[in-house]
């Protein structure tokens, strides 16, 4: 049986260029073996005629001047009848209304009245999709629970290049079978560190790093959903807390690494995406270092690494590490995978002077196991990268456990 299969799933489309989109989703969700209907707003109507979306469907398409025999409440009705709702494509304008709780036309109306699982997909110029009210909106949709699938970087129609094209049928359908699926983490206990730390130099300096926690946080957020028992130690960040997630919030590497003590023997599986600072003030000053010269000379030493210690002293958890380079990326991961000897290690080429990795809402990232297995994941958010991690280790985790339990 098909994942998708005699699943009610309400297809919202929006006034976008890439409406014509819709009718393939459409189609190839037919395809999956679902049931679809389709949804438009006025303006989506200049770029997808009713007759295609009929067509495909194989129902009537609901808009505002629809003859629907439904009932006088169509927003309830369709709320109550869709086991999914996908708007795809979604303008900055529609999502931004959403995010907000406006419901002014009757999709709007239809996502307020809807309790089960929404995704949003954008299709959007670049300056629209990075515009700080709109990215606002993402983070509030996030928030709420409401999946955000995409958008892709390319060229588009405009001329412009960057972030904001719809992103494939296909990888809209992979991600509404990713969530139907079952709770593949269900119970499992993860401890997760995220963020920078601060090395404090005298009472107002500190040293630090780039990190904004972002991708710790999307694996905290992701590993949830999928079920597991999560417990998040954050450095500081301007990130809002995860709601339904206990997170303690730690400042210096040493914090950090008494919370980790504090609560390994708890967890099972123990990823450490936190940016940890290598070196620390030999000697930390009460007083504020004063301009006497040109020069300052301070002395650090090395800290301990909390992700190695915690790879030997708990050899039955499964251990997860981060690597950020800024060259010879294979190279350098594998050398940290084996040296630390962990079961699996996450590589990034990190560049906060080309947006890459640090601060930024995307990534690039190559995942090495622990037998080596290398596997990449082209630039996408964090949020669908950390599900993509979520999965390797799952499928990682217990292909260990069953050859402990075999060699027991």
């Amino acid at each position: 049986m098909k994942i998708l299969e005699n699943k009610n799933i309400l297809i919202g489309i929006s006034g976008s260029i890439a409406a014509y989109k819709a009718a393939d989703l459409i189609s190839k969700l037919k395809s999956c073996g679902a049931n679809v209907k389709a949804i438009m707003t006025t303006s989506s109507a200049k770029f997808v005629t009713v007759t295609t979306l009929e067509s495909l469907s194989g129902n009537e398409v609901i808009n505002e001047n629809s003859k629907s025999k439904i009932s006088n409440f169509k927003h309830l009705d369709l709320a109550k009848w869709a086991d999914i709702l996908v708007i795809a494509p979604c303008t900055a304008n529609l999502m931004n209304k959403i995010a907000n709780g406006v419901g002014d036309d009757l999709l709007t109306t239809v996502c307020l009245a809807y309790n089960k699982k929404l995704f949003i997909v954008p299709a959007m110029n670049p300056e629209m999709w990075t515009n700080k009210i709109t990215q606002s909106s993402v983070e509030k949709l996030e928030q709420n629970n409401i999946n955000i699938i995409g958008p892709d970087y390319g060229k588009h129609a405009c001329g412009d290049t960057g972030y904001g094209r719809m992103c494939s049928t296909e990888h809209i359908i992979e991600q509404l079978e990713n969530f139907q699926a079952q709770k593949i983490l269900s119970g499992i206990k993860f401890l997760i560190t995220a963020g920078p730390t601060r090395e404090p130099l005298d009472p107002v300096r500190f040293i630090s790093n780039y990190s904004s926690g972002k991708m710790g946080y999307a694996i905290a957020l992701v590993a949830k959903q999928l079920g597991a028992e999560v417990n998040l130690i954050s450095g500081p960040t301007s990130l809002n807390k995860l709601e339904g997630i206990e997170t303690t919030y730690v400042e210096t590497s040493d914090d950090m690494r008494a919370i980790v003590n504090q609560e390994i023997a708890n967890a099972e599986i123990f990823i450490s995406t936190a940016a940890i600072s290598d070196y620390r003030p030999v000697k930390y000053s009460k007083s504020k270092y004063k301009k006497s010269s040109d020069r300052l000379t301070i002395e650090f030493e090395r800290g301990s690494d909390i992700l190695q210690s915690v790879a030997q002293q708990y050899p039955d958890i499964f251990t997860v590490g981060f690597a950020a380079e800024t060259e010879n990326l294979l190279e350098n991961a594998t050398e940290k995978l084996q040296s630390k000897k962990i079961d699996m290690i996450i590589a990034n080429i990190a560049n906060y002077e080309k947006n890459l990795g640090f601060g930024s809402d995307f990534n690039k990232v190559t995942i090495i196991s622990k037998d080596t297995n290398v596997e990449e994941i082209d630039s996408s958010r964090k949020i669908d990268i950390a599900y993509r991690i979520l999965k390797k280790i799952h499928k990682e985790y217990f292909v260990i456990r069953k050859r402990s339990k075999k060699n027991a």
